[in-house]
């Protein structure tokens, strides 16, 4: 029989796991790792702290959760949903818009121009939770809380004040959704792990870079590519996932304890967005890049790129039938009833 990494990787975990509750006489607490392809210092890696923190303030010391940030596991986030649905991590922060080749229901938050506030993004997530819940149970896994990223923008050799602007730019995108928008905009995208962004840039490989303001402090792009212009595009979410049997292997009052505190953990994980946007630029102005606020990019620029995602919008409601249009449906629904 041929062993499959994944399969490896889940016999691998099992086997420590049981090497560790063997010894006689240990009466160590039950430990989970959670990985992140990104670092404690990024916007997950905060959301992660607080999560971590609130549970133990909750729990005492029966229960550790190890926060493995960086990629330090080995996972990327297109990774980490087999990862932990076959138990070679208890526990991940994925960001699920590259997880579209998993059910393209996780494309959602990444849609251009759907929800272009914090707040829009905040109910897009309630309108959507149930579904997404449903997609990680079916696939053995527990959701719990999401954390939203900056609106996106372009990090660019220019400021995309023109369309012109995008004609053939070399950018790296995060997802299908991006990288159609952009190529039908004009642009030359390529989709990019976070992990591989670096080596793309410093080597002429790519141009520019479609990411939030936090995503340009994180890496110190300013190193690379001198401008940055705020579009509003699309809020990607980060998802907090568990293994189901361990989640429900863990005694009672800590499964209850995780479920209390994911409200909690959504409001911070906006909070701290929100909070992140202002800080992110004055560090990028301070470091000298030009930053370009959407209130000084001409209409012309949004009419063009409403258009060019607009095929993908309609595309991605078609391969979700009719998940995904009850979903917006639902969303509507709620910003009436929030307006």
């Amino acid at each position: 029989m041929t062993v499959s990494r994944r399969m490896f990787m889940a016999t691998a975990a099992a086997a420590a796991t049981l090497s560790a509750t063997a010894r006689p006489g240990l009466a160590a607490p039950v430990r989970w790792d959670m990985a992140d392809e990104y670092g404690a210092d990024a916007l997950s890696g905060k959301a992660s702290k607080h999560f971590i923190e609130t549970l133990a303030a909750k729990v005492g010391d029966a229960f550790e959760i190890s926060y493995q940030g960086g990629g330090a596991l080995g996972y990327k986030s297109a990774d980490q949903f087999d990862a932990v649905a076959d138990n070679a991590v208890q526990s991940a922060v994925t960001l699920v818009t590259q997880l579209g080749g998993v059910d393209p229901f996780f494309n959602l938050s990444s849609l251009p121009f759907i929800a272009s506030t914090p707040d829009e993004a905040y109910l897009l997530w309630q309108a959507a939770r149930a579904e997404y819940e449903k997609i990680f149970d079916d696939n053995g896994m527990v959701l719990l809380w999401a954390m939203p990223n900056p609106p996106s923008g372009i990090a660019a050799p220019k400021p995309v004040t023109d369309v012109a602007a995008l004609a053939g730019l070399r950018i790296r995108t995060y997802d299908v959704n991006g990288t159609q928008t952009l190529r039908n905009a004009g642009a030359a995208p390529l989709q990019v792990a976070w992990s591989d962004l670096i080596p793309q840039l410093s080597t002429g490989g790519l141009d520019g870079v479609l990411t939030s303001a936090d995503g340009c402090t994180q890496l110190s792009i300013w190193d690379y590519v001198p401008t940055f212009t705020e579009l509003n595009y699309a809020m990607g979410l980060f998802m907090c996932h568990v293994n189901k049997e361990d989640f429900e292997a863990l005694p009672a009052e800590v499964q209850a304890a995780m479920r209390e505190i994911v409200e909690d953990c959504d409001k911070f994980n906006w909070s701290i967005m929100v909070d992140s946007i202002e800080t992110a630029y004055a560090k990028m102005e301070a470091s000298g890049m030009t930053v370009t606020r959407a209130s000084g990019v001409p209409a012309a620029v949004f009419e063009g790129l409403q258009a060019a995602g607009k095929p993908v919008r309609e595309a991605w409601v078609e391969q979700t039938a009719p998940r995904g249009a009850s979903t917006l449906d639902a969303f509507e629904a709620l910003k009436a009833s929030a307006g």
